[in-house]
């Protein structure tokens, strides 16, 4: 009876990014991607902010309907660091003896699938992907060095969009919810999970 419960969030854990198969989903499929999921220990914070609109109707004086649309998510993680090789594949570098050049030609920059596990008061765990994901030019700063000891918190901004094969923005995994038996947070993490179609299969029984 979990789902009656009242339970409530107490941190986040590991940060999961796996890159889409050529950078780039399509309207005929969802996405496959690079079979390597990358999991980081970084996360110290992630902001996760809605841009919704509101389509309101009235008719015969009451609102008839009242429709609520979320296209994307900006998603703000400030974390200690993230390894080159994951942040070259986000940004789309391909680097030659250790270096990559920027223009100001116009970018695409690469999709991927961003998820992460936060537990719950009750050992209980939300499981969360985004699976289609792009960065922001990240913004970047370097201070000199004193002699108090700090270890610098970064910042990444990314938006999360729906995947042009079924609108899917996020797919949610509550372990506290009723039905949500033989399933568990790292369970549901091995794989991007971004079409109602998979679950049989991923998860049989």
């Amino acid at each position: 009876m979990k789902a009656k419960e009242m339970l409530y969030p107490v941190g986040v854990e590991d940060l999961y990014i796996a890159i889409m198969t050529g950078g780039k989903d399509t309207d005929s499929a969802y996405p496959t991607y690079d079979e390597e999921i990358y999991r980081i220990p970084t996360i110290e914070t992630i902001g996760i902010q809605g841009n919704q609109t509101n389509a309101v109707k009235w008719a015969s004086n009451k609102m008839f309907v009242n429709v609520t649309k979320n296209s994307t998510f900006t998603l703000t993680l400030d974390h200690t660091s993230i390894p080159v090789e994951v942040m070259d594949l986000v940004l789309g570098y391909l680097a030659t003896k250790g270096i990559v050049f920027d223009t100001a030609k116009p970018k695409e920059y690469p999709y991927f699938a961003l998820g992460f596990i936060a537990p719950l008061n009750d050992d209980s765990k939300v499981a969360r992907w985004y699976p289609r994901v792009q960065v922001t030019p990240p913004q970047e700063s370097y201070t000199t060095n004193t002699e108090e000891t700090t270890i610098p918190t970064q910042q990444l901004v990314m938006t999360a969009s729906p995947l042009l094969f079924n609108d899917v923005t996020k797919a949610d995994f509550n372990s506290a919810r009723d039905g949500a038996t033989g399933i568990t947070a790292e369970k549901f993490m091995e794989q991007v999970v971004c079409d109602e179609s998979q679950l049989v299969t991923l998860f049989p029984g």
